[in-house]
């Protein structure tokens, strides 16, 4: 996977994370459709961490140098 790629796949996420978090401070949907949203949320959120856990690792030994 390329770089932009994972960088477009990475704000993919981030944007999805914050249409959940509207959808769900609404509060017009039901318990069962936001424990699933809810769900997706965290899911995505653990894939962005691991994405950002890729980066630092790049980035690290160009700090360090």
């Amino acid at each position: 996977m390329t770089e932009n790629t994972e960088l477009e796949q990475f704000e993919d996420i981030i944007l999805r994370i914050e249409v959940i978090v509207r959808q769900l401070e609404e509060g017009r949907i039901s318990l069962k459709e936001s424990l699933v949203m809810f769900k997706e949320a965290k899911t995505l959120s653990e894939k962005a961490n691991t994405l950002l856990n890729q980066a630092e690792t790049l980035l690290k030994p160009q700090i360090e140098a």
